[in-house]
């Protein structure tokens, strides 16, 4: 029976909204296949037990959740040697994740010890009934894609970017029944153990896990100019992103770039400063949540994405709703 996985992202608790990404990804797969077959949810670590039944609504038939004090924060060794052994146990037809640092070191840890197929950076993957499955991701900073194909045994894993993972629609009202399994290893014999979590800055977060990213453009300026678009990251608790041009200038590094040639981002909440809207930019960001376009030119194509837009000058607009959001606070 086909037996699609999707591995739950838990962030302090809470389920990520990419999982139900990967679940909408998993039910199309599931429509492909020879037989009914069915979706599981894997959970390493706290949850609430009634958050993790709700994925029944969204279309997963069950879960399997390894609730243990260690794996409370991500921990290479140990969230490997978990998930190694579970898919090792339960044998699925294959593994699905949303890319973020946490998952593709996991999934590299897995990968290893199953001696399988690994796709990161995955806009598209399918099943075949010959034994074989195919996985897209771009390559050469965007400009082309590589067409993969990899066979299902063990089952391969494949790490979906965010940005094209869309949330699925509630549509049952069936809960999904939790399975609680046991964690396979002792933390006593680990090679590696934390000792210290750092906690990055708001505005130093990577550009696909955050929640919310102020982006500028061309229109910012440069050097000093952009120091506006800082002064609200910093505000806001949002990462700092920009346009081609910006990384050009050398304003901003390379992984701070978004778009077809940079990183493809789709945060709660997006504030596009001084960016005029081109094709490479908006292909990456266009599957943000929420969308704000802050320009001088009223037509900017920026405008036509946008939630709320708002014509005047970043310089004028920015220290004011600085103000407003340190007077809140």
């Amino acid at each position: 029976m086909t037996d699609i996985w999707v591995f739950v992202q838990l962030r302090d608790g809470e389920i990520e909204d990419t999982t139900f990404g990967l679940v909408t990804e998993a039910k199309r797969l599931l429509k492909q296949a020879s037989d009914s077959g069915r979706i599981t949810a894997v959970a390493l670590g706290p949850a609430s037990y009634s958050d993790l039944e709700t994925l029944g609504h969204c279309g997963v038939d069950r879960v399997l959740w390894m609730n243990d004090e260690q794996l409370t924060r991500y921990q290479g060794e140990i969230f490997g040697r978990a998930l190694l052994d579970l898919v090792q146990k339960k044998s699925p037809t294959c593994l699905l994740m949303a890319q973020s640092p946490e998952t593709e070191d996991l999934a590299q840890r897995v990968a290893a010890g199953l001696q399988t197929a690994l796709v990161t950076r995955a806009v598209d993957f399918h099943l075949g009934d010959d034994g074989t499955a195919a996985a897209v991701r771009p390559v050469a900073n965007g400009y082309l894609f590589e067409d993969l194909t990899l066979n299902t045994q063990p089952a391969p894993i494949v790490l979906f970017l965010p940005a094209v993972l869309f949330d699925t629609t509630p549509e049952l009202e069936t809960a999904a029944p939790v399975t609680p399994i046991p964690a396979p290893h002792s933390a006593d014999d680990l090679r590696t153990r934390t000792v210290e979590v750092i906690e990055a800055a708001p505005e130093d977060l990577d550009l696909e896990e955050a929640d919310i990213i102020i982006a500028g453009g061309r229109g910012v300026g440069k050097d000093g100019a952009f120091d506006i678009i800082l002064s609200l990251a910093r505000a806001i608790g949002g990462s700092v992103g920009g346009t081609r041009p910006v990384i050009d200038w050398g304003t901003l590094p390379y992984e701070r770039q978004i778009g077809q040639t940079g990183k493809y981002v789709s945060p709660r909440l997006i504030i596009n400063c001084g960016i005029s809207g081109a094709n490479e930019y908006t292909a990456g960001m266009e599957k943000s949540h929420q969308i704000i376009a802050i320009d001088r030119n009223p037509r900017a194509r920026m405008f036509r994405f946008a939630d709320l837009g708002i014509v005047g000058d970043v310089h004028e607009i920015l220290p004011l709703l600085i103000s407003r959001i340190e007077g809140r606070k």
